[in-house]
C-alpha cells in the first residue's frame, strides 16, 4: 500500500470531527490554479517521492540500501478567519506520520506561506527505511 493511502485513511479519521476534509484528488493544478488554493480547508495529498541510497556496497550485490519516501500535504484555510478548531487540525496531520508502521524514521515537518489572504500550510512528509 503506498504512503500517500495509509495517510489519507487515517486523515480521514481524524479529521471527520473537524472543519476540514480530506481530499481523495491529488493537488495538480486547475487552469493555472493549485487545487488546494481552489477548494480551500481541504487537504490534499500529493504522491510518493521515493528515492534509494546506496548506504553499503557489497560484492555479491545484495547492496544495503536506504529508501526514502517522501510525502507532501497541503491545506489552504482564509487567513482573516482562521478555523476555531486549527490547532486540533494541524496536530492531527503531524501526528497522522504515525500511521505508516515499519519505518526507521517517520516525521512530518509543516511551513506556512501567506499569499492574497490565503494561509497555506505544506506538510512534508519523510519515511526511512534501510
Amino acid at each position: 500500500m503506498a504512503f500517500r493511502d495509509t495517510l489519507k485513511a487515517n486523515l480521514d479519521i481524524a479529521l471527520a470531527s473537524t472543519n476540514v476534509s480530506v481530499s481523495a484528488e491529488l493537488p495538480y493544478s486547475s487552469a493555472g490554479e493549485a487545487l488546494y488554493l481552489k477548494n480551500m480547508k481541504f487537504v490534499y495529498i500529493d504522491e510518493d517521492n521515493i528515492s534509494k541510497t546506496v548506504l553499503f556496497p557489497t560484492l555479491d550485490k545484495s547492496d544495503i540500501t536506504e529508501t526514502t519516501t517522501t510525502v507532501t500535504a497541503y491545506l489552504a484555510v482564509d487567513a482573516k478567519n482562521d478555523l476555531s478548531d486549527i490547532d486540533t487540525i494541524i496536530s492531527s496531520i503531524l501526528n497522522s506520520r504515525n500511521a505508516v508502521s515499519g519505518q526507521t524514521v517517520n516525521e512530518c515537518e509543516m511551513t506556512t506561506d501567506i499569499e492574497a489572504d490565503v494561509l497555506t500550510y505544506t506538510f512534508n512528509y519523510n519515511f526511512i527505511t534501510v
